[in-house]
């Protein structure tokens, strides 16, 4: 039991520390206009992955495809207002939409909706450039990769 007490810091002692490596420790600033560029970017890098995978697709297989992107402006505290594109697809009857919603997001770099004719998908982004759908609801809740065997499952549950 001894032995245990002398290796025991006192509250304050373990709070004395904790203050002094907080200080040490240089808070870096965020760089909120590279953030908003690495963000449009990023959404640039989804909607190229959606016509090389989805629209491709659609029109190797006979439907008759229209995409259309509109800029809309979005706001966000610390990056401002700014221009970003929604797109839309139609395949025939089938039509797709995806909405960015920011890049200021819990847990990850930013998040766009995909609506499906039965569902609106959330896709979010991680380590700039890696889309992830978000599939199940809270605590059975995962991340799965934006790839063309994800993709499939999302269109045989929802079209």
């Amino acid at each position: 039991m001894d032995e245990k007490k002398k290796h025991l810091k006192t509250f304050k002692a373990f709070l004395d520390e904790r203050k002094k490596a907080e200080s040490t420790r240089a808070e870096k600033p965020v760089d909120w206009e590279a953030r908003k560029n690495n963000w449009l970017k990023s959404v640039d890098n989804l909607y190229s992955i959606v016509d090389q995978v989805i629209v491709k697709s659609f029109e190797d297989s006979g439907f008759k495809v229209t995409k259309t992107k509109e800029t809309v402006r979005l706001s966000e505290e610390y990056i401002g207002t700014y221009s970003i594109d929604n797109y839309y697809i139609k395949a025939d009857t089938i039509q797709i939409k995806f909405f960015p919603i920011g890049t200021i997001i819990i847990g990850a770099s930013g998040r766009v909706n995909m609506v499906l004719p039965s569902e609106t998908i959330k896709l979010v982004l991680q380590d700039w450039n890696t889309w992830k759908i978000v599939s199940g609801l809270s605590s059975s809740m995962r991340l799965v990769d934006f790839n063309e065997e994800n993709i499939v499952k999302l269109f045989q549950e929802n079209v």
